[in-house]
């Protein structure tokens, strides 16, 4: 990792903590733009007049409000900064409304608010479109939980683990996952049908409420890493039950149709498991059966359980349960990311809640110290958990993270020798040379993809190591590029991207116009979003640098801004985007999963296409001379690459999943309750392990380390078929060797001179960034 030299801290907010506005600079219109605006309003208002003469009377009302409504846009575009405005830049439109809209809204939430579409509460608030999924769980880690008619039901996913199946490699498992158990719920005597609702979120929890009456509810807050579950009580009477048997009761054997008043007690299951429940003030509980522990009178306060396996468990617990935890906000500076803990209660003695191990490794002591006393309780997929106590006051964790370079260029650029050997500069020309196209009602991915591709042979012609002082190389790329990019920059696709006035987003058309819930991989419903526009973002950072004065560059430039505004805005106080859709701080990783409803939680897949996104916004920031979205998108490439390297790619060292998972190298899709060696457009290991690696870029060699991608050659990719045979057609061994050029670039630079090609890939780009591994 690289020294961190002395430079300026960036801004935060005192309210929130997050940068403000860093996506799309506020830019000055100009007189041109100032004109156009004034015409194209004029336009509007008399298009507007001539459709509503020629309507039919009982159409005239519905075609007032529109053109009113679009001639208050123009307006709007014209008074405001229009390059700040999605709708100024976007087709609008509202089809998620019958398409996929959100459920389980409280009343409260205001209709113009950005929801959030990724985060890892999302199931609470998924779309009724295509949902099998029964009970709806999230994962606070250690803890699940499911909201259901008789109150917060609680489990411990670990405590239920199993395998399926053989991966194909030595030893390998195909899955572990965690049956849905139900060990503890918290609720009320009194039946109720109401659902919880949403009433507000944050950037670490969310907060819900089942409302009975508009005195009696109970509310609940859930956040990552939280010690204890916790259910806010007004005017219900109390009952705890479980699913299990209890058979014992603060130590002593449960007697039946017996009462025990207190603020504390222990409950031991015959699962083995043991869970202190807290109350705010003594409780009278009678046992109705080895289920169900309830209170007959109204109580008014907070419940709270938690899984304890000690007694020095329990002393723990004692001493921090008055701290409640209610969500969190982050804290942004350019070395260090922070969250800044929403408590309530007596927390003089600190906030107890739990860590991941990549916050252990980073975390700064004066904000927080481990508990050793405590057991280190096991999360569903990201290991064993550490137990933090806060030591400031509020509360929070900051946490120094190491950065990630970030340059346009390989950091060895390739010798003239290896320049010759492989014939770069002629593979170059014919790259260059060869017909450019993206499909008009193609995929954003797909296209994306060609995006990155073409630009990067602009950038490798722009490089003197390879071209020299010939500059008629990159100048015929520039033409072809400009070209390329028009439909993108000038929104010309079949499908186009509209703005999501629902959701507040940037989606493509593609499943609103064939009614297709996973056309272009669900880009409609928010999947991916990070995969498709990283590689856009991308080719737009690389123009900037090979073609500054390419026409339509600033039209390129707004329209990739709003793709990093939809999935990395950083602004809390936006009203156009919600902040760090896809990304989860808590976790150190994106989400690839939308607004539909996940068994199994969100996930993500391709964590080389995630570290993409931030490698490209970061790029981005450097093209464009914007310092500070240069600095957030480095920040997130090198917490996404921590995250990475710590729970995704697994060497021999790796002690976050069981032995017979990491003998996989790679975890194929990656649920918050299961992690299953799969991919999910393929079941094949090829597939499985390359689309970790795509796209290869200069950053790569910053999150595949040469141990992890010896082991991962050695023990499976080396053994495969296709590597076996040697199937020289199969484009899958592009990327499969380039990545084994880390360890052996003489073999990959080889290889790579004739195997057939993933679309994403040149072959002069394949063997540039081959050529440019030393061992």
């Amino acid at each position: 990792m690289e020294h961190k030299p002395m430079q300026t801290m960036l801004p935060t907010i005192a309210s929130h903590g997050t940068f403000v506005a860093l996506a799309v600079p506020k830019q000055k219109r100009s007189i041109f733009r100032t004109s156009f605006l004034l015409r194209g309003m004029v336009a509007v208002a008399g298009v507007a007049l001539v459709v509503t003469i020629l309507q039919p009377r009982q159409h005239m009302l519905a075609t007032n409000e529109i053109s009113n409504q679009a001639a208050m846009q123009s307006l709007n575009c014209l008074l405001d900064n229009a390059d700040a405005s999605p709708q100024c830049n976007f087709p609008t439109s509202a089809a998620q409304s019958w398409f996929a809209p959100p459920r389980n809204l409280h009343p409260s939430i205001r209709k113009d608010v950005p929801i959030p579409t990724n985060r890892w509460w999302g199931n609470l608030i998924s779309s009724p479109r295509e949902d099998y999924v029964p009970e709806k769980r999230v994962w606070t880690n250690p803890y699940a939980v499911v909201l259901l008619s008789q109150g917060v039901v609680v489990s411990f996913p670990y405590g239920a683990r199993y395998f399926q199946g053989a991966s194909g490699n030595a030893g390998g498992a195909k899955s572990y996952s965690h049956q849905y158990s139900k060990d503890v719920t918290i609720g009320a005597i009194t039946a109720t049908s109401h659902p919880f609702q949403v009433t507000s979120w944050d950037d670490l929890g969310v907060t819900l409420r089942q409302e009975r009456a508009p005195d009696q509810w109970l509310q609940t807050s859930l956040v990552s890493g939280m010690a204890y579950v916790t259910a806010a009580y007004s005017k219900l009477p109390p009952r705890i039950s479980t699913t299990n048997s209890i058979v014992s009761l603060n130590g002593k054997p449960l007697v039946k149709a017996s009462k025990v008043v207190g603020d504390r007690f222990v409950l031991g299951l015959n699962n083995g498991q043991q869970w202190v429940v807290y109350a705010s003030s003594p409780v009278t509980l009678s046992v109705v059966n080895d289920r169900i522990l309830q209170q007959s009178n109204a109580f008014t306060g907070h419940i709270r359980v938690a899984l304890v396996r000690t007694a020095d468990d329990i002393a723990a617990h004692d001493k921090y349960h008055g701290c409640i935890v209610h969500g969190g906000n982050l804290t942004l500076n350019q070395f260090d990311y922070g969250f800044q803990w929403a408590t309530s209660g007596s927390c003089s003695a600190g906030l107890l809640h739990f860590a991941l191990a990549h916050h252990a490794a980073i975390l700064t002591p004066d904000t927080a110290t481990p508990i050793d006393s405590m057991s280190r309780l096991e999360s569903a997929t990201r290991g064993a958990m550490v137990p933090l106590v806060t030591v400031t006051t509020p509360a929070q964790w900051i946490l120094a993270e190491s950065l990630v370079p970030v340059e346009l260029y390989p950091r060895q650029r390739p010798t003239r020798e290896r320049i010759q050997s492989t014939r770069l500069l002629a593979h170059l020309k014919a790259d260059i040379d060869a017909p450019w196209s993206m499909p008009v009602g193609g995929s954003y991915y797909f296209n994306g993809k060609l995006a990155q591709k073409y630009a990067s042979l602009c950038l490798m012609a722009s490089d003197r190591a390879v071209v020299g002082a010939d500059d008629s190389l990159v100048r015929k790329c520039q033409t072809k590029l400009a070209d390329v990019l028009k439909p993108f920059t000038t929104n010309t696709f079949a499908h186009r991207l509209v703005y999501d006035t629902v959701y507040k987003g940037i989606v493509t058309t593609q499943g609103f116009d064939e009614a297709n819930t996973y056309a272009d991989f669900g880009n409609t419903i928010y999947n991916d979003h990070h995969y498709h526009f990283g590689y856009w973002v991308a080719a737009a950072a690389i123009t900037n640098m090979v073609h500054p004065t390419m026409p339509g560059l600033d039209e390129l430039n707004t329209r990739v801004s709003f793709l990093i505004r939809d999935v990395a805005n950083a602004d809390a106080t936006d009203a156009d985007f919600p902040t760090f859709r896809m990304f989860d701080w808590f976790k150190g990783h994106s989400y690839s999963h939308g607004i539909t409803a996940a068994e199994d939680g969100k996930d993500l897949e391709s964590t080389s296409e995630d570290v993409n996104f931030y490698y490209a916004m970061a790029l981005f920031g450097q093209a464009t001379g914007q310092r500070e979205l240069e600095h957030l998108g480095r920040l997130m490439l090198s917490v996404n690459v921590r995250s990475v390297q710590m729970y995704f790619l697994m060497d021999s060292a790796n002690t976050i999943h069981p032995p017979s998972i990491r003998v996989n190298h790679v975890p194929g899709i990656y649920f918050d309750n299961k992690v299953h060696y799969t991919t999910w457009f393929s079941d094949e290991r090829k597939s499985i392990h390359m689309i970790q690696m795509l796209p290869v870029t200069p950053v790569t060699e910053y999150v595949r380390t040469k141990q992890f991608v010896q082991e991962e050659w050695t023990d499976i990719l080396a053994k495969l078929p296709v590597v076996q045979e040697d199937r020289e057609h199969d484009a899958a061994l592009s990327l499969l060797y380039l990545n084994y050029a880390a360890v052996h670039p003489d073999v990959a630079m080889s290889k790579l001179q004739t195997v057939a090609l993933d679309d994403g890939l040149s072959r002069s780009w394949a063997l540039y960034m081959a050529a440019s591994r030393y061992t």
